[in-house]
């Protein structure tokens, strides 16, 4: 069995009064996707911040690769692997496309193997070549998404974060993207993913966690979510 990535034990998030994740218990394997699902509001997008050392955590315990991960701060969590892709994909619109994907790969110190993996972005995604010296706000929604992942990989992720990384895009869109994860995964990217599109999520994933107001409300293999109808409609907010 592959080893654990990621172990997050008894973790609670607050803001003031408001506890946006309750005592959750959550795994990762190396090798793994898995799909945090959940309504708005569920605490997804707080659980993502608080692992990238964007929130802080109010108790618990989270442990990366065997390290105390809430003792680290965000930019040694980033050199350690732990990389995420924001909702909204926070891109810098006023740099150049290749501009953002060095920015990926500032703490890297092998500029030519930088350079090759770049190139090799490059080659998937060809309107990103033709383009790589102008601001990147030229860009499609879509193309942007595939920026702000191409920028993740650059700082060579052991466990790749999304949070809704399908938000605002058109379905051909979609359909890259996920073929994009699927080829990352394949290559053995660790991954952790919010994903609105629940049926595309979890055909990806090998596990997933439904979240309800901030606690696991029913875990399992993607597999088994899948086929689960009522999942959606009692959890999802559909």
């Amino acid at each position: 069995m592959p080893e654990s990535l990621l172990d997050i034990r008894d973790l609670s998030i607050s803001y003031g009064p408001i506890r946006a994740i309750s005592t959750l218990t959550l795994n990762l394997r190396e090798g793994e996707v898995v799909a945090l699902l959940g309504a708005n509001g569920a605490g997804k997008s707080s659980l993502l911040r608080c692992l990238a050392g964007l929130e802080k955590a109010s108790s618990g315990a989270v442990a990366f690769r065997g390290d105390d991960l809430l003792r680290m701060p965000p930019s040694e969590r980033v050199k350690r692997g732990l990389v995420l892709v924001p909702e909204g994909r926070q891109i810098l619109v006023t740099m150049t496309i290749e501009e953002n994907l060095l920015l990926g790969a500032t703490q890297r110190d092998d500029r030519d193997a930088v350079h090759g993996e770049i190139e090799e972005l490059y080659r998937r995604f060809p309107n990103l070549a033709e383009r790589r010296e102008l601001a990147a706000l030229c860009l499609s929604g879509g193309e942007q998404q595939m920026l702000a992942i191409g920028r993740a990989i650059l700082a060579k992720p052991k466990l790749l974060m999304l949070d809704e990384p399908s938000l605002g895009l058109s379905p051909v869109f979609v359909d890259e993207l996920f073929d994009y994860l699927a080829v990352l995964s394949e290559s053995g990217i660790s991954m952790l993913l919010v994903e609105q599109n629940t049926r595309k999520s979890l055909t990806l994933a090998d596990r997933g966690y439904v979240l309800r107001l901030g606690s696991v409300v029913t875990s399992g293999p993607a597999r088994e979510l899948l086929e689960h109808d009522d999942i959606e409609a009692a959890y999802l907010g559909s």
